[in-house]
């Protein structure tokens, strides 16, 4: 009777958690793959199920172990695993921790400090997860009675196994729909042997430019979370790029295609995805080429150009973005910061390095050059210099306020790094380079939902809703005769995916090797495709207008 009662409060009790804001979460997944199109989305459904019931086994199992020491070690991994969960979850991702969120934050593990700004959220989480150890405490304590040997525990590894078993091979079926205790160790597997799958690029000896390359250097500025609809010059009621307006309307420098559909709304996919040209027009499916397709850097090494790659962003030597090894083996320069340069110089420490390569006249030494800048990442706070602070009231302290109540500072500072990071640093930069034989593209990974709705408090890489601003970016070509060699239509629509066979182009090659990749940016979209072509990057996913 007691192991009845036992696992039908353990049941209750992973149920109500599983989704905090909605209980019903469990019953609707089912419902789901329950669907009765055909056989399968019964067995969909039983499988989820009786996995999900499985979970209970590993907590009976740890409620009941003898050793004490155990008990307590296992009691806090469980609360680990559920903070990590539970904050998720307040963040607004209803199913909480997943893939997606475990890629993030391999990503950004050495901004492990950034969660100040959430730290209430983090607080909730603790006081949540330690909320639950004390209940599977009390059930040890007063309901569970049962003990066994330590012999026992390597059943734990069962319904993990399981459940890991289950969302690879079962469609529909989502890590992220388990319990935190099984779910995140097996997204951990899932990640590690996915990583060991990575093999080399192979870029066909046959492909190889038939025309000459059209600049001596071509660079890639990609930014970090600029909203390309935050911009001024794209229309925004706040002057944040006074730079770029005089730019645009007294010279031809600067070509604008305005706000453009960012390829993802999180940086690590972005700069993978446009590395290697990803985009719908390839018919292909990721999970199988995502580390097949060639890079533009072995393109443009094939093309006889010199490759660079500076990551204002990444710790000292440490590859991140997806970047692997293999990929490592096309740039032949690549360079990172040590951890002690500060945020808001992290930007302006390689601007002088390429400006330098870019304007030496040397005919026979061609060079691509990549821009990986740390731009307006969050904290937005620390990504500025606050004595240049020209849009107010803003934020005092990173630490908390990503609520409603704080929404017009948290804007305020978000368009000093704007400033601060887009308008300013192009200024800069555009003092120091030489354009005559240089074309630089420059964007964003992707833009940033600022407490846009109450219920998601993540600025970007949301999985459940999308907020349009999350995947709007900015557009810029330069060059001294930009507007007439790459001329916007403003009657058209463009997108990042168009940077990839532009460059491609321009470093020779042509005819069906860039016609794959889609669209120049000679060419646009009709606007009337243009809610059509957003849904590409959207599947499923409702995109807030």
């Amino acid at each position: 009777m007691q192991i009845f009662f036992t696992g039908i409060i353990l049941l209750v009790l992973l149920i109500l958690t599983q989704s905090i804001f909605d209980p019903t979460f469990v019953f609707k997944e089912i419902n789901y793959l329950l669907q009765p199109y055909d056989l399968r989305g019964i067995v969909k459904g039983v499988i989820y199920l009786s996995t999900y019931t499985l979970t209970i086994v590993t907590f009976f199992v740890i409620i009941g172990i003898r050793s004490v020491k155990l008990f307590i070690l296992f009691l806090f991994i469980i609360f680990i695993l559920y903070i990590m969960d539970f904050f998720v979850q307040l963040l607004g991702v209803r199913h909480g921790f997943s893939m997606n969120e475990y890629a993030l934050s391999m990503n950004e593990a050495g901004n492990i400090k950034n969660l100040l700004t959430y730290i209430y959220e983090v607080m909730y989480a603790a006081l949540l997860s330690l909320l639950f150890i004390s209940i599977i405490y009390f059930i040890r304590k007063k309901i569970y009675k049962v003990r066994f040997s330590t012999g026992i525990l390597p059943i734990i590894l069962i319904p993990t196994s399981l459940v890991y078993l289950a969302a690879s091979n079962v469609s529909s079926i989502n890590l992220s729909s388990y319990t935190a205790l099984s779910k995140i160790p097996a997204i951990a597997a899932e990640y590690k042997i996915k990583s060991r799958a990575i093999t080399d690029r192979l870029l066909d000896e046959k492909i190889i430019p038939t025309k000459a390359a059209k600049f001596n250097n071509i660079v890639w500025i990609i930014d970090e979370s600029i909203t390309g609809s935050f911009l001024s010059i794209n229309g925004y009621v706040k002057d944040t790029t006074p730079y770029l307006n005089s730019l645009l309307k007294d010279t031809d420098k600067v070509s604008n295609f305005g706000t453009v559909n960012s390829i993802s709304n999180c940086s690590a996919e972005s700069n993978l995805f446009l590395r290697i040209g990803m985009n719908p027009n390839l018919n292909l499916d990721f999970k199988k080429v995502g580390y097949e397709l060639p890079t533009i850097f072995q393109y443009a090494k094939r093309a006889g150009y010199t490759t660079w790659l500076f990551d204002s962003q990444a710790s000292k030597d440490n590859l991140q973005n997806y970047l692997t090894l293999y990929d490592k083996e096309d740039i032949d320069h690549f360079e990172t910061l040590d951890s002690n340069v500060i945020p808001k110089n992290r930007d302006k420490a390689f601007l002088d390095k390429y400006t330098t390569i870019v304007n030496k006249k040397n005919k026979n030494n061609k060079n691509f050059i990549v821009v990986v800048k740390f731009g307006a990442h969050w904290p937005y706070l620390l990504a500025y210099d606050n004595d240049y602070s020209p849009f107010t009231p803003a934020m005092e302290t990173s630490l908390g306020g990503m609520d409603m109540e704080h929404k017009e500072r948290q804007i305020n500072t978000y368009l000093n790094t704007i400033v601060y990071s887009t308008d300013l640093y192009l200024k800069k930069l555009m003092s120091k380079i030489d354009l005559s034989d240089t074309v630089m593209f420059y964007t964003s990974d992707h833009g940033q939902n600022i407490l846009e709705t109450d219920s998601i408090k993540r600025t970007h890489c949301n999985t459940e809703t999308i907020v349009k601003n999350e995947v709007s970016v900015p557009l810029l070509v330069f060059q001294d005769n930009a507007k007439t060699l790459f001329p916007a239509d403003e009657n058209l629509f463009y997108s990042q995916i168009q940077i990839f066979p532009t460059t491609l182009s321009l470093l020779g090659y042509e005819g069906d090797i860039v016609e794959k990749y889609g669209k120049t940016l000679s060419d646009g979209f009709l606007k009337s495709n243009e809610r059509k072509y957003f849904q590409l990057f959207a599947d499923k996913v409702k995109v807030y207008q």
